[in-house]
């Protein structure tokens, strides 16, 4: 068996390792932050990230980040397996991150509360940062867009950033800068699996239809909250589909409702929610991405893809668990926790 193929077999028995109902479902009885960190410290998941956690004392920034880094430790121990150069995919899996940190250092300059300012500084992700293509630790120095630009010199992110630059926070384009973001990040990502022959084909699905599952969230969210008409819509949509055309995202765009568009997005994508009910946009793509995801964790034998569709089941599996560590950080009960959940 080559090195490539032991990766893959790896990944699916660590799949199988996985958080089940039973274990969302007693996570979610805890009382505290603290049981759920000495659960998961307890339990066979997330044990080894929290060897060396007081799980009396953390709290739930510390706790949330340490389990957002499993999916980075996961990856260290698949590629351990591998054979061959694996930097840039990499690096188009840890750039979502890069965009996560550039946005909270424009919330933290923002922040006029010292004390929330300086306990999100507190909980950046340094065991990243060789990872990364800036660097990390001059985060907590960023008080305004010229420092923030100084740090992202040189990298992919400058350019962007620079124009949204303006001297009046509350006039800043958050949202236009975090959608320009997202599309640099697409087109790094489908960059990279565009070289890798076969596997690139499946790899490549598996990011149009993120795109196009977001592109239809933000559609659904803008009219159904907003009632945002078409010209607002369109600016904030990314151009690349996979199971819609053209023709018929604009459809959705200009003249479907709300609930039209749930509509035709459970019809393209039957297959993977025919048992699943809506409850809510984020849960239903992310239903869709999850199923999707599985099947080719489970059917494929190129191992590139096997790793691309571990690693995005384990996203899914990490914000589960701290979508359950701020429910119970927040007294939310497990009915109101449980319908956010994507498993």
């Amino acid at each position: 068996m080559s090195s490539d193929m032991a990766m893959a077999v790896k990944a699916r028995a660590m799949f199988g390792a996985r958080m089940k109902e039973a274990d969302y479902n007693a996570l979610m009885q805890k009382k505290s932050v603290p049981e759920v960190a000495a659960a998961l410290k307890r339990g066979p998941v997330f044990s080894e990230i929290l060897a060396g956690v007081n799980e009396k004392a953390v709290h739930t920034g510390q706790l949330e980040a340490l389990v957002r880094m499993d999916v980075y430790r996961r990856l260290q121990k698949l590629l351990r397996y591998s054979e061959g150069d694996y930097g840039k995919f990499i690096y188009a899996a840890v750039e979502t991150e890069e965009i996560d940190l550039i946005l909270s250092s424009i919330r933290w300059f923002t922040q006029k509360d010292a004390e929330a300012r300086s306990a999100m500084i507190a909980d950046m992700p340094i065991y990243i940062s060789h990872y990364l293509c800036f660097d990390v630790k001059k985060l907590p120095e960023v008080t305004n867009f010229d420092d923030l630009i100084k740090v992202l010199k040189g990298t992919r992110y400058e350019r962007i950033v620079r124009k949204y630059e303006t001297k009046d926070f509350s006039q800043i384009n958050y949202i236009g800068l975090e959608h320009e973001l997202m599309q640099n990040y697409y087109e790094t990502v489908m960059d990279v699996v565009s070289g890798y022959g076969r596997a690139g084909i499946d790899m490549m699905a598996i990011v149009k239809a993120r795109i196009e599952l977001d592109n239809i969230a933000m559609i659904y969210r803008l009219k159904k909250y907003f009632r945002a008409a078409p010209d607002q819509i369109r600016p904030m949509i990314t151009h690349t589909t996979y199971l819609f055309n053209d023709r018929e995202m604009e459809d959705l765009i200009s003249s479907s409702t709300a609930d039209q568009v749930i509509e035709k997005m459970q019809k393209k994508y039957h297959r993977y929610v025919k048992n699943v009910k809506f409850s809510s946009i984020e849960h239903y793509t992310g239903m869709i991405r999850y199923h999707m995801n599985y099947h080719f964790l489970e059917n494929s034998t190129e191992p590139k893809l096997v790793l691309l569709s571990y690693l995005l089941l384990s996203r899914i599996e990490i914000q589960n668990v701290v979508n359950i560590i701020e429910g119970v950080s927040y007294g939310i009960g497990a009915d109101h926790m449980k319908p956010m959940l994507v498993y």
